[in-house]
């Protein structure tokens, strides 16, 4: 049989038609001729090859259909190997999409047959491809959403490389570029803890080139296909590798497409005159020196060098189909196109106020059509002050107006204010915190009440319940026009056995779902029915002032509550509502924490360092803070944003670092309200 090949081998060179015969012989020889399987495989593939290069797509179907019963008397490994070669085979022959897509869902039939888990996988990340290069890309991201749902189990890492680039590769062609920068990164992911070969490192860098190209950013991405063009150096060779000759063929397609996108990346980075200096970056550049989308390349380049917009044009027509055949050249080159032609435009306009449309077009030298649906482009996007006179065939071009900027100051001005205004609140709030520890029945307390943001207080309401403890006062100031609840926090051992209660209460009724820590809300529930009746008192009796609750520690969490309260039984007051506390620990679970937030309220957390208090009760307990903190860091106020509890702020410290002292650090001194 031997000898029988070697004729085979032979006569393809001379007689293909001989040749298929002769494989085929020994192919599908009868077993008392005593071929080895050795030579039932050079056969196969010797005849793919043939096939590929005969261009005779249904004889390669109809090889790999009639294999099947060879290919199950060798190993699942070695059979499956042999699969995806001969699948491969397909990529040499023109015209051969559908057919290559019938013939994998074909072998996936039988590989789901014959229980082939590994080689079903292999062949559907192979039909993602094929889908992708047909443009059916719902159809892919089906394929690829069941793919990584079993690759991950499988934690077949190679594969999940493999899948998440198809991923990448399917959102960027449907201009998803959030996912795809995404499917990119998780792809990267895996690669970085595997070795990922040279050929998939370098489809990964082509990838994150053509992403940066997209976003803009030519010099990151001029870097990524320097490395794909230098990682195949070695694959694009086959003398030099065990590669087939298709296989180097097709990486040396990958390396032209990286180079002529270098080639691209100097072109809109405004440098045509580096691209000289390209082709002296070693032998992988200048065996591409007379490859035609390169020369074309360097025809747009000098078009470029030169702005002419006519010589840009004509290397645009000359070659159409270098230019126009890969998507991520074409959608470039349009743009500079434009921008080219927007600055030749402004360039010839420049000297007039009046100017016929067709003395235009002529000194360009494009057509009145073109020119005057530009032009109009232009003045709707500002980049051209003017009007078209279409009755005269006309352009008026206007003086640039003068830039007012009024709005723009007026509402800097209105934020300044805001920000005044809620500073001024929240010193306030400071003190009134303070206050509720040492205040008796009158604003006579030292010092806090004698500072000019308190000063004028008056006090309308102050209890003392002892069991469950609740401690507080509620007061106005016409000068600041403000009302202020106040809500003491734990002062002796009683208060912190209350705080340690740490079940759950269902509160309040109308959030299903919604559970609040029992020991403060019996607290607030104890003095309740005289707060609200006292806040709405005050509230109706000055309708224009703000109302501001505030509390350090067990007083932080029992304010939250009252003004949760409030605002649920009266939602008109959101507007004029602000809550500031102060060592805070957490309320409820993570409804509570929600619904406050969705009450949208001005509502700020303060947490100074270390302090313990707001890290307790536990998260594993099923409770959360709302938003936002606001973490007093050394001699920084750091906002922590709409996080319910960030891991930039009080979260990043150790746990080991908590501590107690910090809880009562919380002064006017390290609270400043300033972003």
């Amino acid at each position: 049989m031997a000898s029988q090949l070697a004729q085979a081998h032979e006569a393809a060179k001379q007689s293909p038609q001989q040749a298929v015969e002769l494989y085929n012989s020994v192919l599908f020889a009868d077993k008392a001729d005593n071929v080895t399987m050795s030579d039932r495989e050079t056969a196969l593939l010797a005849l793919a090859a043939l096939y590929e290069q005969m261009q005779d797509a249904s004889a390669l179907t109809t090889l790999i259909n009639g294999s099947q019963q060879f290919l199950v008397t060798i190993s699942k490994a070695k059979s499956s190997k042999l699969i995806r070669t001969l699948v491969d085979r397909f990529n040499g022959i023109s015209g051969a999409l559908q057919v290559q897509i019938s013939t994998c869902k074909g072998m996936l039939d039988w590989a789901k047959t014959e229980n082939r888990e590994y080689l079903r996988q292999a062949l559907e990340t192979r039909l993602v491809s094929l889908y992708l290069d047909s443009h059916l890309y719902t159809d892919a991201l089906a394929l690829i959403s069941q793919l990584l749902s079993e690759l991950k189990k499988l934690d077949n890492r190679m594969q999940l490389v493999e899948v998440h680039l198809l991923e990448s590769r399917v959102y960027m062609a449907l201009k998803n570029l959030p996912k795809s920068r995404a499917a990119l990164t998780s792809a990267r992911t895996a690669a970085n803890s595997i070795y990922t070969p040279p050929p998939l490192q370098a489809q990964l860098d082509l990838q994150s080139g053509t992403l940066h190209s997209d976003e803009g950013d030519f010099k990151t991405a001029y870097s990524y296909f320097f490395e794909t063009m230098e990682g195949l150096n070695v694959y694009a060779n086959s003398k030099s590798v065990s590669e087939s000759a298709s296989a180097a063929a097709s990486y040396e397609q990958q390396q032209l497409q990286a180079f002529a996108y270098m080639i691209l990346c100097k072109i809109m980075t405004q440098q045509p005159d580096d691209i000289t200096s390209l082709f002296a970056t070693g032998k992988t550049a200048a065996k591409f020196r007379d490859r035609q989308t390169v020369v074309a390349l360097q025809t747009v380049a000098k078009a470029q060098k030169q702005r002419s917009l006519a010589d840009f044009e004509k290397a645009l027509n000359e070659f159409r189909n270098e230019l126009q055949s890969d998507e991520l050249i074409r959608t470039h080159l349009s743009a500079l196109y434009d921008t080219l032609m927007e600055q030749n435009l402004l360039r010839l306009i420049e000297p007039y106020s009046r100017v016929e449309i067709t003395h235009i077009a002529k000194l360009i030298g494009l057509p009145i059509g073109v020119v005057e649906n530009k032009l109009s482009q232009m003045i709707l996007d500002k980049v051209l002050c003017g009007i078209l006179d279409q009755g005269n065939g006309c352009l008026v071009v206007f003086p640039e107006p003068r830039h007012d900027s009024t709005y723009e100051t007026t509402l800097d001005t209105i934020k300044s204010l805001s920000n005044v205004v809620e500073s001024l609140y929240a010193k306030a709030a400071t003190l009134y915190s303070r206050a509720s520890y040492i205040l008796k029945d009158k604003w006579d307390c030292v010092p806090n009440c004698q500072i000019p943001e308190t000063a004028g207080t008056v006090v309308d309401y102050k209890w003392h319940h002892m069991s469950p403890t609740s401690v507080g006062y509620i007061a106005h100031n016409d000068y600041t026009r403000i009302i202020v609840v106040a809500f003491r926090g734990s002062a002796d051992a009683n208060d912190w056995v209350q705080d340690s209660e740490f079940s759950f209460d269902p509160w309040p009724a109308h959030v299903p779902g919604s559970m609040v820590h029992h020991g403060f809300l019996s607290a607030y529930r104890a003095v309740a029915p005289n707060v609200t009746s006292a806040i709405s008192r005050l509230v109706a009796q000055h309708p224009t002032y703000k109302l501001v609750f505030t509390g350090h520690s067990l007083g932080g969490a029992e304010s939250a509550l009252c003004a949760v309260d409030m605002l649920s039984r009266y939602p008109q007051l959101k507007q004029r509502t602000y809550i500031y506390t102060y060592g805070m620990p957490r309320v409820g679970n993570d409804v509570w924490a929600n619904m406050v937030e969705k009450m949208s309220v001005p509502a700020y957390r303060v947490v100074y360092e270390s302090d313990l208090v707001p890290h307790i009760p536990f998260e594993w307990l099923g409770y959360m803070h709302f938003s936002q903190e606001v973490w007093i860091h050394g001699n920084r106020t750091v906002f922590c944003g709409k996080d319910h509890e960030s891991q930039q702020c009080s979260g990043s410290v150790a746990i080991g670092d908590y501590n107690i002292p910090d809880h009562s650090q919380y002064s006017l001194a390290n609270w400043r309200f300033t972003r």
